[in-house]
């Protein structure tokens, strides 16, 4: 009853597609592993007093500790709260204003994952590598949940009037990251087990690391008549994440005030690939989303899209978090020109996109752009500090956050013509592993966003079960990278809500190639009119709509995509090849190159300001030049009579 009672208040919330959170729930922060008292100081005085800590008992992917400070959780059942408030108070004597997101740390201190392994547990008790192994075991689950519970009640007892809101972290990178990768312990065999019986699967044994590592057809899909039991398992291993944070979430919930907010990393099916798209545990964040205990989600910026030039976006589908009425949170933890490395070493994925001042608030400015049109919070990851130490950078800062403080209590309608659509069902079928030279797994979801976002147009990501419930009558060209899995009722559906209104659809590689129990490529020409692997781009006008298939991921460039989008009529805002962020009061342009450009709008306009200028730019227009620096990410707000 609750889930569907949370099913329908989000469908209620998809009035609007852009969900800001108000001044009331919204959140622009600073965080840092560090404690980095002079950064605080420094954001305090810039008007930003929300401070995330994280009083974390465990190490990093780095093998550093995550904290400065001394575990808090000290024995089975024993907790030394005294370095929990040392952390807080610190703060508190920087900047007595201070508020504060606690980050909860879930994870197994080294006493816990050594004192299980006495009981032959060793395989079972250590969350951060092997997650959906360790939220199997009971015991794990019990010491973990009773820490939670006691950390809960005295950071309320002792802080509760500062802290806003609690942020669940487990698993790898404290994201719920499952880095099991196959592997499982006795009692993660027992309960496939039992999930196999409790939905009337017949007993099947867990599939060999080979098969798990191989694909049935073109060294990607996997043939559900033949490896129906690697589908199960990733199935079965994706559910025991999404139901461990509902479990965790609902614990917290009954122990906290109704106005204190709660949030994990979770739903990064635009950014995983390699190893992780299928094996992370991830693919049922739609199940997540849709928690009543849970108020918002957060992710870093895409790490595949970081450079100047490039979008950046959310790691989730935001047009998703927006159906179930979900809040998010944007960690902007991109390397700037200043900032320091983990204990010199450097961050894998993390390159030093930044490497300037002018890249750094070019680049700062598209990450707050993007938060303040999405409606979304934020906090500056200062992560071993020195992200943010110069003056010019903190003026960028202090600016984005009077910008973000006017508009995130508004709700504005999003601009975007064009969608994106994530398919986790789909994704099932899919051979995370590095086994295709043509790199397929990368391609599907970051590669296909990083090529939309040169567009010089705004767009929206939703998941596949989103479209019923949204209203797409905005939306000209939608976009389909992985819709392999199309039933009869998928099909029935697709023609009720998408096949119709003139628009063009976008699909890649297989679509419809299976049916949920075979695999057969004769579907992709019942589905989508041509050939598997037909080659090039090709258009089939069906009348009410168009559909375009595309075999090779590499043929989906920037300029095929902008000539589909044109043809079906979406408005382009700029001719260059860059990222821009919309909604119907502000638009953000970001570009490398600088230089005079014209900007053309959907519709006249009174006034259009700058906003990080305070310039006037235009009056009574419908497009506008504008002098962009190099680079630079210009942002606009629209006033209309």
């Amino acid at each position: 009853m609750r889930l569907k009672i949370a099913l329908l208040c989000a469908t209620l919330a998809l009035q609007s597609f852009i969900l800001a959170e108000g001044a009331d729930g919204g959140f622009f922060a600073y965080r840092s592993f560090n404690p980095e008292f002079k950064a605080m100081a420094e954001f305090a005085k810039r008007g930003i007093n929300t401070v995330a800590l994280f009083p974390a008992n465990t190490y990093n992917s780095l093998g550093g500790a995550y904290c400065a400070y001394p575990p808090n959780w000290v024995w089975m059942g024993k907790y030394d709260f005294s370095v929990f408030d040392r952390q807080f108070d610190d703060v508190i004597a920087v900047n007595p204003k201070a508020e504060f997101i606690c980050i909860v740390d879930l994870n197994s201190p080294i006493f816990l994952q050594h004192r299980l392994s006495l009981n032959g547990q060793s395989a079972e008790s250590d969350s951060f590598t092997a997650l959906s192994n360790a939220l199997v075991n009971k015991n794990w689950k019990k010491h973990t949940l009773d820490y939670m519970k006691a950390l809960l009640a005295h950071a309320e007892k002792k802080y509760g009037q500062r802290i806003k809101a609690y942020l669940l972290a487990c698993g790898q990178t404290d994201e719920w990251m499952d880095y099991s990768n196959g592997t499982f312990g006795r009692f993660k065999a027992q309960a496939w087990k039992a999930w196999r019986q409790k939905r009337g699967l017949p007993p099947a044994p867990i599939p060999s690391f080979e098969k798990m590592d191989s694909a049935d057809f073109d060294n990607f899909l996997r043939d559900p008549s033949k490896s129906g039991d690697v589908i199960d398992w990733f199935v079965f291993s994706n559910e025991i994440v999404a139901d461990a944070i509902l479990d965790f979430t609902k614990a917290a919930r009954s122990s906290l005030a109704k106005d204190k907010k709660i949030g994990v990393f979770f739903g990064y099916i635009m950014q995983l690939a390699y190893g992780r798209l299928v094996g992370a545990g991830h693919l049922f964040y739609e199940r997540v989303f849709a928690s009543p205990d849970i108020d918002f989600f957060i992710s870093p910026g895409n790490y595949f899209d970081r450079q100047i030039g490039q979008g950046s976006g959310f790691m989730a589908p935001n047009g998703t978090r927006v159906r179930f009425g979900k809040s998010w949170l944007h960690e902007i933890d991109h390397i700037t020109h200043t900032c320091k490395d983990s204990q010199n070493q450097s961050v894998p994925g993390m390159n030093r996109a930044w490497d300037t001042q002018e890249k750094t608030n070019a680049g700062l400015k598209r990450e707050f752009a993007l938060a303040t049109i999405s409606g979304a919070s934020l906090w500056c990851f200062d992560m071993w500090g020195g992200w943010f130490n110069t003056p010019e950078t903190m003026d960028v800062i202090e600016k984005s956050r009077q910008i973000w403080e006017k508009h995130s209590s508004k709700r504005y309608k999003g601009a975007a013509q064009i969608a994106l659509i994530a398919d986790p069902q789909s994704a099932f079928y899919i051979c995370d592993k590095y086994i295709d030279k043509d790199l397929k797994v990368l391609d599907v979801y970051a590669g296909t966003r990083t090529k939309m976002n040169l567009l010089g147009a705004p767009f929206e990501i939703f998941s596949f079960d989103d479209l019923p419930h949204v209203n797409l009558d905005q939306y000209k060209f939608i976009v389909f990278p992985a819709s392999f899995k199309i039933t009869q009722e998928r099909l029935k559906m697709l023609k009720e809500h998408v096949f119709k209104n003139g628009r063009t659809l976008l699909f890649a590689y297989a679509p419809g190639i299976i049916d949920g129990k075979t695999l057969d490529t004769n579907r992709v020409r019942d589905f989508a009119g041509f050939d598997y692997g037909a080659e090039g781009v090709n258009v089939s006008d069906k009348g009410d709509y168009k559909i375009a298939y595309i075999a090779k991921y590499k043929d989906i460039t920037p300029e095929v995509l902008r000539k589909l989008a044109e043809d079906a009529g979406v408005h382009i805002y700029f001719d260059e090849y860059a990222p821009v962020f919309a909604n119907e009061r502000l638009l953000a342009v970001h570009t490398a190159t600088g230089g005079k450009k014209t900007v053309r709008l959907p519709k006249k306009y009174s006034q259009v300001r700058e906003l990080y200028s305070g310039k006037v730019v235009a009056e009574d227009a419908d497009s506008f030049e504008y002098e962009f620096k190099k680079p630079d990410t210009a942002l606009f707000e629209l006033e209309q009579n």
